[in-house]
């Protein structure tokens, strides 16, 4: 009688946490929608996409002077691009958000993210379920899990992250329930991202050849369809913003705002050569992805596999900003899962609404810890996968 009661309050408290979470987040993107700042979030460059689209420009899309005149008229003013530098893998979406009015775009850009997080809620339910978690704990879980507070971030500011995540799932149950076209096309679809897709895809090929094959499908399939939607000079334009994204810090580019290693050596060493910071930050990745590569290699992927790969891999990308954070879900999920295993049901199922909560209560008391507090939860993590001894269940079993 005492733990059904001890587990209804865990219940309880992991309920309200999310509850004051989701009203926190509902009023801070109410309140944006009459805040001037919404112009300068990254989601003008996404409606920028979706206005050329519309107008037929589908060669213009990555062409700097194109987005310049759109964006400029929203602002009212002549500035330099937010550029979007994004796969096309979305742009008929953003076509078909982009109407004239730049709010209600915006808002209904948002609705799209918030039910693709709640398709990954299901995904979420449905892996808990399979690892033997209780109906109520498994919803909890998953709701727990996508009001980490940076995916709410991504979807404040407009990006498509959520779709990233969408794909790194895919790609993560894809692995541990042995389904190799899912996790192919899922880690296809994360590309979005290249900066983390292309962390995961060598450890894929040396772990899961097949799902590999099923990547290189997925990637060529999108390659068509770029190809058919930009023509060749749009691909060039493309390439020429990706060079852009990663070699300069023009067009709202900051190194010193990312969150990631790069970020961490530019705040700790500010006189220091950037091009010597760079070097070491990208070899750093390279040496990051090998070892995973030989970790991986011909192995049964479990969750711990997945939970550092994905923790190297955002901490040694090249690119990331808050939003890029959310990739930690997979991680958190990871170790929500040991705990789980290991009989530590209390924690695993307060794991992640503490979290989001801690993060959202530093945000607001001691917003100078906003760097650190990531870098403190990256460093967290690995350090429970690396100590926690997990169960034999955990590591033998298919989903």
């Amino acid at each position: 009688m005492n733990q059904k009661q001890k587990i209804s309050w865990v219940e309880v408290l992991a309920l309200a946490l999310i509850s004051v979470q989701i009203f926190l987040y509902t009023f801070m993107w109410l309140r944006l929608l009459n805040d001037p700042s919404i112009k300068t979030m990254d989601f003008i460059s996404f409606y920028t996409t979706g206005r050329l689209m519309r107008m037929g420009e589908y060669q213009q899309i990555y062409n700097l002077d194109s987005q310049a005149l759109i964006q400029n008229q929203i602002i009212g003013e002549s500035s330099a691009p937010l550029i979007f530098a994004h796969p096309p893998h979305l742009n008929f979406l953003l076509a078909f958000i982009a109407n004239e009015n730049y709010v209600s775009s915006y808002m209904v850009w948002s609705l799209f993210n918030m039910f693709v997080l709640l398709i990954c809620a299901a995904l979420i339910k449905n892996f808990f379920i399979k690892l033997n978690w209780d109906v109520r704990s498994a919803w909890l879980g998953a709701m727990a899990s996508i009001t980490f507070f940076p995916t709410f971030i991504s979807i404040l500011g407009g990006q498509d992250t959520v779709y990233t995540l969408l794909g790194l799932l895919l790609w993560m149950f894809g692995l541990l329930n042995a389904k190799e076209m899912k996790a192919g096309f899922g880690l296809a679809l994360a590309t979005l991202s290249p900066t983390i897709a292309g962390a995961l895809t060598f450890p894929l090929f040396a772990s899961q050849r097949r799902a590999g094959i099923w990547f290189v499908i997925g990637i060529l399939l999108l390659t068509l369809h770029a190809f058919l939607l930009l023509g060749l000079q749009g691909i060039k334009d493309f390439i020429h913003l990706l060079g852009i994204n990663s070699e300069a810090q023009v067009y709202g580019l900051d190194w010193s705002k990312m969150y990631n290693l790069l970020g961490l050596l530019i705040r700790s060493f500010p006189n220091a050569d950037t091009n010597l910071i760079r070097t070491i930050a990208w070899s750093v990745a390279g040496i990051s992805i090998f070892v995973i590569c030989i970790w991986w290699w011909k192995k049964d992927i479990t969750v711990k596999h997945i939970g550092i790969a994905v923790l190297l891999g955002t901490f040694t990308a090249p690119h990331l900003y808050l939003h890029g954070v959310s990739y930690l879900l997979l991680p958190l999920l990871g170790m929500m899962v040991l705990l789980h295993e290991v009989g530590k049901q209390t924690v695993a199922l307060l794991l992640a609404p503490m979290i989001s909560t801690l993060l959202i209560i530093i945000l607001l008391l001691i917003p100078n810890w906003d760097f650190h507090i990531y870098y403190l939860l990256m460093l967290a993590l690995f350090l429970g996968f690396i100590f926690l001894k997990n169960s034999n269940s955990i590591e033998d079993k298919t989903l």
